[in-house]
């Protein structure tokens, strides 16, 4: 066990579980704690995509949105979230996610 999972194990901050959740998820090779990583992470998915979105880190939202539900509305916040912020490649990905997922049914494409 390394310092970040006793740290992980032993705090009562989220914010600091949150970041080391999001640090070692893709980072673990141990099949448990990317388990246990993942878990943590479906239970605080909108402050993890946050966070991401925030940092940039389009390769762990990526990773983070294959195995955690989404939502049409928490979808439609993280686009508005990604917009805001100027995180144009996030926002692609995003969209993108959007319209295989959901679809654009709110709005009429055609030329």
């Amino acid at each position: 066990m390394t310092d970040y999972e006793q740290i992980f194990l032993s705090s009562g901050q989220e914010k600091q579980k949150l970041t080391i959740a999001l640090k070692r998820f893709i980072e673990t090779e141990d099949p448990d704690w990317k388990a246990r990583y993942q878990s943590y992470l479906r239970t605080r998915f909108r402050p993890a995509m946050t966070e991401l979105i925030h940092g940039g880190d389009l390769a762990r939202i990526r990773n983070l949105c294959a195995f955690a539900p989404l939502t049409a509305p928490a979808l439609e916040q993280f686009i508005q979230e990604a917009s805001i912020c100027g995180r144009t490649e996030i926002l692609a990905f995003l969209l993108r996610l959007k319209k295989d997922s959901f679809g654009f049914h709110d709005r009429d494409l055609s030329l």
